[in-house]
Formats: C-alpha cells, sequence, structure tokens
C-alpha cells in the first residue's frame, strides 16, 4: 500500500480538527478531491486575452533589482499560494461540507473556509498562505485571500508582492480529469491594475506519492547560488512606468 506523505500538522488540521465534517463532500457541488498538477514557472504566459502585467514605479524598481540567487526557496521558506500551485510538486485537494484544504508537496498547506469570515486582525498577522474565505457560485468555487506574508514570490520567474495583495480564486470542473483555475491578482503596491490568469490542472494518478520537498539535509542552494547574472526571466516582460 502506498501512502501519501505531507506535513503532519497539516493531516492533523484536515483530518483531526474537521473529521466532522469530512464523512462526505457536499453532493450538491462538485467534487475537487484528487492530486492535481499544472506546472508553470511564468505566470506572464497564462494571462488571459486582453490581460496585462502593469507595474507601479515602485514595482518596477523592485522588478529591475531582481536576482533569482534571491529567490525565497534558496532560503528554504513556503511558497505561498500562487507560486506553490504552479510549481513543478503536485498538490493534492481534500474537500468537505465546510472547508477545502489544498496540501503541497513542498511541506505547505491552505484551508479554504467555505461562507467563511476574514479574521479582523488578519492583515497585522500575515500568514505564508494568507488567509481564505470561499463560496460556492453554483459549479464553481470562489476564493478570497488576503494576508500573505510579503517574502514569498507569485511565479518562479519572479514577480514579487506586497502585504496588500489580494487574490480571487475560481475554481471549476472542466472534465472528470481537468480544472480550470482562474486567478485574478490585485496588489496596488507592485501593479497598476489587478489581472488575471488562468491554469489548467489536470488529475494524476492513483498511484501517486506525494514526499516532502522542500529542502533537503544539508541544502546548498542559497550558498551555491550565483548572483549578477540572473535577472527578471518572464517571457512577456511587464507595462513598465514612463
Amino acid at each position: 500500500m502506498k501512502l501519501t506523505f505531507v506535513s503532519v500538522f497539516a493531516m492533523a488540521v484536515v483530518f483531526g480538527t474537521f473529521t466532522a465534517g469530512s464523512t462526505a463532500t457536499a453532493q450538491t457541488h462538485p467534487d475537487l478531491s484528487g492530486f492535481w498538477y499544472a506546472p508553470t514557472p511564468d505566470i506572464s504566459v497564462t494571462l488571459l486575452p486582453g490581460q496585462e502585467i502593469s507595474l507601479t514605479p515602485y514595482g518596477a524598481e523592485r522588478y529591475k533589482k531582481l536576482d533569482q540567487a534571491d529567490s525565497p526557496s534558496y532560503r528554504c521558506l513556503p511558497y505561498g499560494p500562487v507560486r506553490s500551485m504552479m510549481s513543478t510538486n503536485p498538490y493534492t485537494i481534500v474537500q468537505t461540507p465546510t472547508i477545502v484544504a489544498v496540501l503541497n508537496e513542498h511541506i505547505d498547506y491552505r484551508i479554504l473556509y467555505i461562507d467563511g469570515k476574514h479574521p479582523d486582525d488578519i492583515l497585522d498577522y500575515p500568514e505564508w498562505m494568507g488567509h481564505s474565505i470561499a463560496r460556492w457560485e453554483g459549479d464553481t468555487l470562489v476564493v478570497d485571500t488576503i494576508g500573505m506574508r510579503e517574502e514569498t514570490w507569485l511565479d518562479t520567474a519572479g514577480f514579487e508582492h506586497s502585504a496588500k495583495l489580494h487574490l480571487t480564486e475560481k475554481f471549476q470542473k472542466t472534465g472528470p480529469d481537468t480544472l480550470k483555475w482562474t486567478v485574478t491578482v490585485d496588489d496596488p503596491v507592485f501593479f497598476t491594475h489587478p489581472f488575471t490568469f488562468e491554469r489548467n490542472p489536470k488529475r494524476m494518478g492513483k498511484d501517486v506519492r506525494m514526499m516532502p520537498a522542500r529542502c533537503a539535509d544539508g541544502e546548498g542552494s542559497l550558498e551555491n547560488a550565483q548572483h549578477g547574472h540572473q535577472g527578471p526571466e518572464h517571457k512577456n516582460p511587464p507595462k513598465m512606468p514612463k
């Protein structure tokens, strides 16, 4: 029997605290449960038609100075809610009537509280994955996330964000083994206006095994990173201020 390995704490949250609500998934909504995979290092190539990424003066200054050797992953930091779902590591969704949990192989997790409410002080105590509340609109799960720590990146290629980042996500099942995941990014510190991108995660086989993948013992990425000759790597560079 093959086991799925995720963080002990995440499993405790999902299968301990919410045991009462996990006996069955609400039959009136699509079941999003399963292992999913949608690797995309560069969100600039996933923009919906008519969308553009336009940087503020501050965002442009940070973008010009970006050095891939400073990637948060080299410091073994969590990926954040967006990058974690587009990394080369799979993730699994566990769905109950009251919460939807997203467990990442990168040893991170998100809890989406159905019909929940953001804590009044969430912006004073931001979290790596932020705080997410969700609601069903027909067959689409709409997720609202705020309160994210600003150390994470939006993608591997290097779009940063501030603590004022606001994400609006839509999860829609498009087939037995496919999802449509639409994300609107709103951060007035880095971007002059919101933009929207879309990915189509695919379900992985039943024999998939998730394994912890944040950092191995003796991790040397940070000390071996070469500074100075890696800059922004987006295939569609953002619009810069005049």
